[in-house]
């Protein structure tokens, strides 16, 4: 499991004034980037090695608002891994309290978009990140 820290800015709000959707995504993406730079892979490395991590399938949901300054914490793991795919769980908590979870496939293909396994390197880093589903508490 992997955790990571992010404090929302004013920028990532919508006329409401809580965090807008969108951002969720992004704040979902720093984490599982950050998890895998910090097990040694980062993904400029990958792509100066001809290896692309792309985004297959993502599911999301939201449960509570996040407001200005607030600081979240997303937790992320690998519950699944195939040759060329990892299903990451992740969520996001705010105050001890979930108020995001997403599952995410995630593939690993050439520069040139054609799927491809994962490098040694990189594989060796997603076994680190293994957990069971729900088991990021």
């Amino acid at each position: 499991m992997h955790e990571t820290t992010i404090k929302v800015r004013f920028n990532e709000l919508d006329s409401y004034g809580h965090v807008n959707h969108s951002n969720y995504l992004h704040y979902f993406e720093e984490a599982r980037i950050s998890a895998i730079s910090q097990r040694g892979k980062s993904i400029d490395q990958l792509l100066n090695e001809g290896f692309l991590l792309v985004v297959a399938q993502i599911e999301t949901r939201f449960l509570s608002p996040a407001y200005l300054s607030d600081s979240l914490l997303i937790k992320s793991g690998i519950t699944q891994t195939r040759r060329a795919s990892a299903q990451w769980f992740q969520k996001i908590t705010k105050d001890n309290t979930v108020i995001a979870i997403q599952n995410t496939r995630v593939g690993c293909t050439t520069t040139q978009g054609k799927p491809c396994k994962f490098p040694d390197e990189l594989r060796q880093a997603i076994g680190e990140l293994l957990v069971t589903e729900g088991s990021t508490d």
